[in-house]
C-alpha cells in the first residue's frame, strides 16, 4: 500500500508481513521538529525518546529504523486549526512517534525547494537526500542531516532516482 507523509517522504510497499514499526516513542521535546522519514533512534540517555542518528549509525531493526508520525491531526486548542501537506511531513515535538524498518519496505524521497507563493505561510527548502550522481541499484545510508551514497552503513537499495527532480525510490535491505 503506497502512502505520503507530506512533500518529501511516503511509502510504495508498506506490507505489514515486511514492515516492523517499533514502539511508541517521543520526539525530542525541544529543537527543531525532525522530517518523517529521518534516520532516528532509541535514545539511551532519555527513556521513552528518539534522537536522530548519527552519521554512519547502521539500521538495527528494533533500535534504529526511519521516524514515521502517525497522530499529525491529533491538534490541541493551541495549535493552528488547520494542517497541509509541509505539516504531514514535520513530526511534532515531544509526540508519539514509531521506528519503521523492514526488508524489502520501499519509500521515497523528495528534495522540494522553498515556496513563498502562500501569503504568511513561507515553507523552509527540505533538502532529506543527495541526489547527485545517484544511480539504479546504488546503497544509500545517513549521513547526519540526509539520505546520502554510502560505502559502509546500507540502509536501501535505490530502485528508481531523477536527480533533475530531486527524487528517489529506495528498497530497505533490513
Amino acid at each position: 500500500m503506497a502512502s505520503t507523509y507530506g512533500f518529501n517522504f511516503g511509502f510504495r510497499v508498506s506490507d505489514e508481513t515486511r514492515r516492523g514499526s517499533e514502539g511508541r516513542f517521543r520526539t525530542p521535546q525541544t529543537g527543531a521538529p525532525l522530517l518523517i522519514g529521518t534516520a532516528v533512534e532509541i535514545d539511551p540517555g532519555n527513556p521513552g525518546f528518539l534522537r536522530p542518528c548519527a552519521a554512519n549509525r547502521p539500521l538495527i531493526p528494533g533500535i534504529s529504523g526511519l521516524l514515521v508520525q502517525e497522530e499529525q491531526f491529533d491538534l490541541s486548542i493551541f495549535e493552528s486549526p488547520y494542517v497541509d501537506s509541509f505539516d504531514l511531513g514535520v513530526a511534532k515535538l515531544g509526540r508519539l512517534s514509531v521506528i519503521t524498518y523492514g526488508e524489502g519496505v520501499k519509500v521515497w524521497f523528495k528534495n522540494t525547494p522553498a515556496n513563498n507563493t502562500r501569503p504568511n505561510r513561507p515553507l523552509p527548502a527540505v533538502n532529506i537526500a543527495n541526489v547527485t550522481g545517484l544511480n539504479l541499484g546504488d546503497q544509500l545510508g545517513w549521513d547526519g542531516t540526509r539520505w546520502a551514497a554510502s560505502a559502509t552503513e546500507k540502509w536501501m537499495t535505490v530502485s528508481a532516482v531523477n536527480p533533475a527532480a530531486g527524487y528517489f525510490e529506495g528498497v530497505l535491505v533490513r
